[in-house]
């Protein structure tokens, strides 16, 4: 018999969401993650201008002995982002806590754009967004 255990995880109190391109990350950031290392992000950042309130939640489930997450980040913007090129999310949540959402490496964020357009009388379109990730660690905490 084969148990599957998964754990859902949501981030509380998403206050600001930023994107970087992966290859600006340092190398290995998994890894640094799961071993304890700090992991410091020097790279400039483009803020998001958030038009909804964002969601994130990280599933955790063995996969061949190995714990694996998959997070998925929602959130709505009037910005385009630069989806040509492989991005990585920066979050800060209100209590202060920042993480990581990909990272150098492949496999990259797969970014899942919706396009909502509106009436012309009333407010501008917008594109909702969803970021998903999954590797060993799928949300990096990081010191900005």
């Amino acid at each position: 018999m084969i148990c599957l255990i998964m754990n859902c995880i949501s981030l509380p109190g998403i206050t600001a969401i930023s994107y970087v391109p992966c290859d600006s990350l340092p190398a290995d950031l998994i890894y640094q993650a799961l071993t304890g290392f700090p992991v410091t992000i020097s790279s400039s950042a483009t803020e998001i201008a958030l038009k909804s309130i964002p969601s994130c939640e990280v599933e955790e489930s063995p996969d061949n002995n190995t714990q694996i997450e998959k997070a998925k980040l929602s959130f709505t913007t009037l910005d385009t982002l630069p989806t040509s090129m492989p991005l990585a999310f920066l979050i800060t949540t209100s209590a202060g806590n920042h993480y990581i959402l990909g990272t150098r490496e492949k496999l990259y964020p797969t970014i899942k754009v919706t396009k909502n357009t509106s009436k012309p009388d009333a407010e501008a379109s917008v594109h909702r967004y969803e970021v998903s990730f999954t590797a060993r660690k799928a949300l990096i905490p990081y010191n900005p």
